[in-house]
């Protein structure tokens, strides 16, 4: 199927308005629209099922462009139950009057395992812009984050000038450094410095 968020409407039922839907026709309207509430129409892209109690014509169709009652882009015969799915000609033909409900089908179900295959797994290599990661918790750690990981400018490799804020690290090698410096300084003062 595809990579979609597909809307739902609770209890939709409805009948086909004026013209019904005929073999090759990819919009028609409806009597009643899908709702979330009761009230406010659903957008696109969802499935509803044509005569859905009549195994000889019963016809799964994706609605891709509507307007309350009037769908305007249809992708007929998703099953390719009376030929190659989303081929409109060989699609059954379906008169005014006939039911249209929004039932539990397999391409809700598809577009869903796409969406979660396309998601971020545990082996997946992703990149996650302006994310907060809380790991103060107990239990919480971020591993394996190695020099080359952390941002240009962050490791501070020299001290030769120090940031006014918080916004570098030392590297070890720069803190030996610095302290060697100092401690080599002091001695040749004359000064006696005192390590317990």
């Amino acid at each position: 199927m595809a990579n979609q968020e597909v809307k739902f409407s609770n209890f939709y039922e409805s009948t086909l308005s004026t013209g019904g839907l005929p073999q090759s026709v990819v919009s028609c309207t409806l009597t009643a629209a899908p709702t979330t509430d009761g009230s406010t129409a659903i957008g696109a892209n969802y499935y509803l099922v044509v005569d859905p109690d009549n195994a000889s014509a019963r016809e799964v169709i994706e609605v891709t462009a509507a307007t309350g009652t009037s769908l305007s882009a249809i992708t007929r015969d998703k099953e390719g139950r009376y030929g190659t799915p989303g081929d409109a000609s060989t699609a059954p033909n379906h008169g005014e009057g006939t039911v249209v409900r929004m039932a539990v089908i397999k391409e809700m179900f598809e577009d869903l395992h796409d969406r979660v295959d396309t998601s971020i797994t545990a082996t997946s290599t992703d990149t996650l812009t302006n994310k907060t990661f809380n790991v103060e918790a107990t239990g919480n750690s971020i591993s394996n984050i190695d020099v080359a990981d952390l941002k240009s400018g962050v490791l501070d490799t020299d001290i030769s000038s120090v940031s006014g804020s918080d916004d570098t690290l030392a590297s070890a090698k720069a803190v030996k450094s610095y302290v060697d410096t100092q401690v080599n300084t002091k001695a040749s003062l004359g000064i006696v410095i005192a390590l317990s």
